[in-house]
């Protein structure tokens, strides 16, 4: 994660990150409630955005509020802002935070995507063990040219896996 905080000092940045949204979230509906058109619209882009940006948070304090990093966060939560929230983020929420509020929550959006990349990897890596140790699955992988290939590919890449094969031979 950051090397700046620890797992408690991020842990305690996102739930301060988690509550201030909350309370945005009900300024969001209010404005909402008083805008029509566009600038109503826009409001409740960025509720979406808080609830789904909360909900990556809260799979991330859950994984690290035991002091451990076992990647056990929901990837679809923490990755789930759709790219077109990208510019509300960046064009609307940010400009509208207090400097302090906008260093913090850029703090703990690299954090939270640290984390997505970090996950993403260690899903992909269980993934790839799971199929390489279940017979029935090494049959499968067998069976589909595209996949050998794919790892005769990457066999070829690394000098030692070949090495070990042509030992084989």
């Amino acid at each position: 994660m950051d090397g700046n905080l620890d797992i408690r000092e991020q842990v305690v940045l996102m739930r301060a990150v988690i509550g201030r949204k909350y309370m945005e979230i009900d300024d969001f509906e209010e404005k909402a409630a008083n805008l029509t058109g566009e600038e109503a619209e826009k409001c409740l882009d960025m509720i979406e955005f808080l609830k789904k940006d909360i909900l990556g948070y809260k799979s991330i304090i859950d994984d690290l509020k035991d002091g451990s990093i076992d990647f056990t966060g929901d990837l679809w939560d923490i990755a789930s802002l759709p790219e077109d929230s990208f510019h509300l983020y960046t064009d609307f929420y940010l400009p509208g935070l207090l400097p302090d509020d906008r260093n913090e929550d850029s703090t703990a959006m690299e954090i939270k995507a640290k984390y997505a990349q970090d996950l993403a990897k260690a899903y992909v890596l269980h993934i790839g063990r799971m199929a390489l140790t279940d017979p029935n699955v090494i049959d499968k992988i067998l069976a589909n040219e595209e996949l050998v290939s794919l790892i005769g590919s990457a066999v070829l890449d690394l000098p030692e896996l070949l090495d070990a094969i042509e030992k084989l031979e």
